[in-house]
């Protein structure tokens, strides 16, 4: 997929990041974010730059990650206009500065999320370091919403019990609803239930 997605012309990419990206504005989970976790596109990757742009000019906040390599975590540090990006780590990913002022992750309403392959489920499979899947669950008031071509949609991607489904797969050609938080409460809900069944003790 790395090859498919790197072999398409720069004009292609443009045209469908944007396509992606009108496709999230007309979620309305987009309209109700003040809060909005972005990327920095690499390798060929669906660009959110439209979005970052359009958030920062309806002024919402914007906040983008620094990877914590030694805690192999995302940090999310602040951006605006005046936020000078740097390329960081083997592959020359443009972050900001470490003295960017961090913000806190339950303040985040939306976060777009990357992926090299997902599926309609809301389950995705990144480059393997599992950063993501570390970092949605403390997003707890965050709407999840992968971006992606079109052919990067599978029918089903494996998974593990540690992955982090999404709310939204938007591609350059569909918007799918994946249900990951309506059976999150519904686990909740089933949780709470035995709970309440389980025997007290005496």
């Amino acid at each position: 997929m790395k090859a498919v997605r790197g072999a398409l012309p720069a004009e292609a990419r443009v045209a469908r990041s944007c396509a992606i990206a009108a496709r999230v504005l007309e979620l309305a989970a987009w309209h109700e974010a003040t809060v909005v976790a972005a990327f920095i596109a690499m390798r060929g990757e669906a660009d959110p730059a439209a979005l970052v742009a359009e958030a920062l000019g309806s002024g919402r906040r914007v906040t983008l990650p620094r990877v914590d390599a030694e805690a192999r975590e995302l940090r999310m540090h602040e951006f605006d206009e005046a936020t000078v990006l740097s390329p960081q780590g083997a592959y020359g990913i443009l972050e900001p500065p470490e003295d960017a002022p961090l913000t806190p992750l339950d303040e985040v309403d939306l976060v777009l999320v990357p992926a090299l392959v997902l599926d309609p489920l809301g389950y995705r499979i990144g480059y393997g370091g599992g950063f993501y899947d570390r970092l949605l669950p403390s997003m707890h008031n965050a709407t999840r919403v992968a971006i992606a071509y079109d052919f990067q949609l599978l029918a089903e991607v494996p998974t593990h019990d540690h992955d982090q489904r999404v709310d939204y797969v938007v591609t350059d050609t569909r918007t799918l609803e994946t249900g990951a938080r309506e059976d999150a409460r519904e686990d909740a809900r089933e949780d709470a239930r035995e709970d309440d069944e389980w025997p007290a003790e005496s």
